[in-house]
């Protein structure tokens, strides 16, 4: 597997290991976000659409589950389907986290795309506001995050 890959892999599976509520999760995208805004950074080189593709989709595939096994055992809010978790805070049973992993991969991709060409990161924050959305904080676990919204063309809120 190439150096980025795995590189990333690593960071990933060690920092996605110790998330374990709303505030870690929120800690997580921040560095992920800075990763994705460093034009050198092995996020950076590790996104793009180049090189062999089953590598890239064994590399996804990895980043992917690393992510749904966090998610699976996170508190969730929402206003329906809910369910109380040992702690006592709510857990949004229709969430789905393989396809929420996905969703979340589609956002880094596609924000960080949008956020090198506008050289802002505005889209790829919105993107992830959406992805994250059922993981947004409440009053019993942190304050939850506003969806920035601004104008398309100037991307930025």
């Amino acid at each position: 597997m190439r150096t980025h890959f795995a590189e990333v892999l690593a960071r990933e599976s060690a920092c996605l290991a110790g998330v374990t509520d709303g505030a870690k999760l929120a800690g997580w995208r921040r560095r992920v976000v800075e990763e994705l805004m460093t034009p050198r950074s092995p996020y950076v080189f590790a996104l793009r659409q180049a090189g062999d593709g089953a590598e890239r989709a064994d590399f996804l595939d990895r980043w992917r589950e690393l992510i749904a096994e966090t998610l699976d055992r996170l508190p969730r809010s929402g206003a329906t389907g809910d369910t109380h978790c040992s702690s006592g805070q709510t857990r949004r049973a229709d969430v789905d986290p393989q396809k929420t992993a996905v969703l979340i991969l589609a956002a880094l991709h596609g924000g960080s795309t949008l956020s090198r060409i506008a050289k802002d990161p505005w889209p790829l924050n919105a993107a992830l506001d959406l992805a994250l959305a059922p993981f947004a904080a409440t009053e019993d676990n942190g304050p939850a995050r506003t969806v920035m919204s601004g104008p398309i063309g100037t991307m930025s809120p």
